[in-house]
C-alpha cells in the first residue's frame, strides 16, 4: 500500500515538545520519543504532545491554548480519553 504524498498544505512539525505526567507508562514514552525526536522548549515547538492521561491533557490545553499551536495526546494514564 503506498502513502498519498503530502500535500503542500499538510502542516510539518520539526520541533516537538512533550510534556509528560509523573506515572511510569508517560515517563518511558517520554524518554523513547525525546531519545527519538528531540524536546523543544513550548515556546520554540511547532506542536506540543501530552503524553499521560485526561488530568494531563486538560492541563496542557488549558497551559497553552493561547499560543494557537497544535497540542495533540497520547494516552499514557490510567483514565481513558
Amino acid at each position: 500500500m503506498t502513502r498519498p504524498a503530502m500535500s503542500s498544505a499538510t502542516p510539518k512539525f520539526e520541533r516537538i515538545a512533550f510534556v509528560a505526567s509523573p506515572i511510569s507508562e508517560a515517563r518511558e514514552a517520554f524518554e523513547r520519543l525525546t531519545a527519538r525526536y528531540g524536546n523543544a522548549s513550548a515556546e520554540a515547538a511547532d506542536v506540543i504532545v501530552a503524553l499521560g492521561g485526561d488530568g494531563l491533557m486538560l492541563q496542557t490545553l488549558h497551559r497553552f491554548m493561547t499560543t494557537g499551536k497544535p497540542i495533540y495526546g497520547m494516552h499514557r494514564g490510567t483514565v481513558g480519553f
